[in-house]
């Protein structure tokens, strides 16, 4: 196994519309192979991503957040070479990449996601495919937040329904909660919040016991064979913006709900887009509404 790939600004630069959203210092995958296995990890902060990686790889190679600060702020990437004696895919290199939540505690909703967009763009134009992707949440959060549901809305149309088979949904923290409380909210997500990405034909993984749980569910993502995501068709083939792809115009409507909602005095402050309602009050005045729509499709300049 190795430690956590090295990133850097080097490579060959691609080039079409999508490229105008990168940025000099987003990290790129400048060892990417095309028989690469890759598996995207996603959710909220304080899901379980980095403890997911270390619990397969055996070892602390992602830092994992105890508190309440993000740690993952861009994208990480960590690779290992499967074992000879693996049953289908020996000595064949892992790519497990950790990225930031939608809750992020350093950087606004578009920033994150267009950090992921970038990234997996590029890799996509280096000749990768996707082998699976993980989308998990903590079973102790007792709401369907807003950020929680963005996130959620977000990856599903970075997916697409054509990858919805590599997609594995997973619940974790289940020691903290008991187990009439924790089936209460799982049987909430299977049936009502993740109902249409599982009947598109995603997996569900509970995650009770992390070593046993986390290697079965990356090992039955690699049953599959790569392929493309949504999001990578619209960017590269497509030559899309950013904005343009159908996860950027779920993001960007939700915001500009979210920043309608912060008009109002019953849009609770302390909330996880609370920040709007305080965006809202200082832009008052000061711009137009015209101008506060427009910073939404501004992926360059942060909207919060």
């Amino acid at each position: 196994m190795s430690p956590r790939l090295s990133t850097s600004n080097q490579g060959q630069e691609p080039s079409g519309n999508w490229t105008k959203d990168v940025k000099p210092d987003d990290p790129v995958f400048v060892d990417a192979r095309e028989d690469d296995l890759i598996i995207v990890l996603a959710g909220l902060t304080g899901a379980g991503k980095s403890t997911c990686i270390n619990k397969y790889c055996g070892d602390e190679v992602m830092e994992v957040n105890h508190g309440l600060e993000s740690c993952t702020r861009h994208i990480d990437v960590t690779t290992m070479q499967l074992p000879e004696d693996h049953p289908e895919l020996p000595n064949r290199r892992l790519v497990l990449v950790d990225t930031p939540g939608f809750n992020d505690t350093s950087q606004a909703e578009h920033e994150t996601f267009r950090r992921i967009s970038t990234w997996l763009a590029r890799s996509y134009h280096n000749g990768t495919k996707i082998t699976g992707l993980i989308y998990l949440r903590a079973i102790c959060q007792t709401r369907m937040t807003a950020s929680a549901l963005l996130s959620y809305d977000v990856f599903h149309s970075i997916c697409g329904q054509n990858a919805a088979s590599r997609v594995m949904m997973a619940t974790s923290h289940w020691d903290t909660v008991g187990s009439v409380a924790g089936e209460v909210r799982e049987k909430e997500l299977v049936e009502r919040w993740w109902k249409d990405i599982l009947e598109q034909g995603a997996g569900y993984q509970r995650i009770e016991e992390p070593e046993r749980d986390i290697v079965g569910m990356i090992e039955r993502l690699l049953e599959n064979h790569a392929i493309s995501i949504q999001i990578q068709e619209e960017l590269v083939d497509n030559d899309k913006r950013i904005a343009e792809t159908e996860a950027g115009k779920v993001l960007n409507n939700r915001l500009e709900a979210m920043l309608g909602a912060a008009k109002t005095e019953d849009f609770p402050v302390n909330g996880a887009f609370g920040r709007l309602k305080s965006l809202f009050r200082r832009r008052k005045g000061r711009n137009s509404p015209k101008r506060v729509h427009s910073t939404h499709h501004d992926f360059g300049t942060p909207l919060i």
